[in-house]
């Protein structure tokens, strides 16, 4: 019988408080997830990855096991920052990418159901990219990175449901300096998440758009 090969990862993303990242897949959260939580572990995130196949002498666990392991190792990140890829390209296609790099001020809320609203924000040299859903009617981001403009480098992350707000910035007794740790963390978050939102058609036809801040073009709405 020939050996079928999955189409998607599910990659569970957790974090503790000093900034310490794990990755697990779904099965292995699923198993593990009091132990992880003992040592301080919670999850931020859960991610849907399309694979790519490897030789079929690999097999399909240790196939998945080396998909895991290369995106767990920081250094093997490309260079390239792919939510700036991601948010130019969602801007351009609302002919929006002008006026979110001259406005101080920039708002902008894109529907695609079934996924949370996508909100973009930017406020001077901060730039807000957050999926907005609610809890007990209240507004929550799960998650919300910020990040300086216009360079797309990682500022902080908050994930409401689980309490969690991190920042790169921190101080060594009276020094400021940078969690490089978090940074590295976030980095590779992003990257990972400007994935998903592109496959999941935040940058296709078919998305409704609203902006507090600027009008939008007469077939902006799609």
């Amino acid at each position: 019988m020939r050996q079928g090969y999955p189409k998607k990862a599910r990659i569970v993303i957790l974090a503790d408080t000093h900034g310490r990242t794990r990755f697990l897949s779904a099965g292995q959260y699923r198993l593990r997830w009091l132990a992880e939580h003992r040592q301080g572990f919670a999850p931020v995130a859960e991610i849907s990855i399309p694979l790519r196949r490897l030789a079929s002498a690999e097999g399909c666990w240790r196939y998945y096991h080396c998909f895991v392991s290369r995106l767990s190792d920081v250094r093997k990140e490309p260079p390239m920052n792919l939510m700036q890829t991601a948010v130019l390209e969602i801007l351009r296609r609302h002919s929006l990418d002008k006026a979110f790099n001259t406005a101080t001020e920039f708002h902008l809320r894109i529907e695609n159901p079934p996924y949370m609203p996508l909100v973009i924000e930017r406020q001077g040299s901060v730039i807000s990219v957050a999926h907005y859903g609610e809890l007990n009617g209240d507004a929550i981001r799960d998650p919300e990175l910020t990040f300086t403009w216009p360079t797309f480098e990682p500022l902080s992350i908050t994930q409401d449901p689980v309490g969690r707000y991190a920042e790169i910035h921190t101080m060594v007794g009276d020094r400021p300096a940078i969690h490089m740790a978090l940074l590295r963390e976030l980095r590779m978050f992003a990257n990972l998440w400007a994935r998903n939102l592109m496959a999941q058609g935040f940058g296709q036809a078919g998305v409704t758009v609203s902006s507090l801040t600027h009008p939008l073009p007469p077939n902006g709405s799609q």
